[in-house]
């Protein structure tokens, strides 16, 4: 628990791989079983595009508010208003979950491509695959905004919030 790196290309690589074999295995016995893959719909991609949207949405407000909160720096004066600890941690927490989950999708649409490309000749299968391999591709993108969301929300060096809750020395609350 001592590495506060975040999450890492390389664990997303890796929830991709495991991704992708299980569900190989697990749409081939479902397959074995007399049962049709499951239908890759257009839509799917509206709700992967507005998560996108969403994640670096909230990780750009987080990252503008670290970067740009000592009011000198600033051209115009103005520092953004502050954030939340929770929303900044909520925030982060969505960005690596929509990394590593982004990282899944991508395993569960290659998956149902591969599985596909043996009958690719067939305009209805190669539509699918199409369908899935666009999802894929999305997926991906999700997994990419969450690393740089995550990102965004790093302090930079040298520079802690601690130091905004302490009241200055030599001042005192008591009447």
């Amino acid at each position: 628990m001592g590495d506060l790196t975040g999450v890492r290309v390389s664990a997303v690589a890796a929830v991709t791989v495991a991704s992708t074999l299980v569900c190989v295995l697990l749409l081939r016995g479902w397959r074995a079983l007399g049962n049709d893959l499951p239908e890759v719909p257009w839509i799917a991609v509206g709700p992967l595009v507005l998560l996108i949207l969403l994640v670096l949405v909230a990780g750009w407000q987080v990252r503008r508010y670290a970067r740009y909160r000592k009011g000198p720096d600033r051209v115009d004066g103005r520092v953004p208003q502050r954030i939340s600890p929770q929303r900044a941690r909520g925030t982060l927490v969505a960005a690596q979950a929509s990394a590593l989950g982004g990282g899944a999708l991508v395993g569960w649409y290659v998956a149902i491509a591969l599985l596909q490309l043996p009958n690719a000749d067939v305009a209805s299968v190669r539509s699918m695959m199409i369908r899935a391999a666009v999802c894929a591709g999305v997926a991906l993108l999700l997994a990419v905004a969450g690393l740089v969301a995550q990102h965004w929300c790093r302090l930079p060096p040298g520079e802690h919030d601690d130091e905004d809750d302490e009241p200055p020395r030599g001042v005192s609350y008591v009447s």
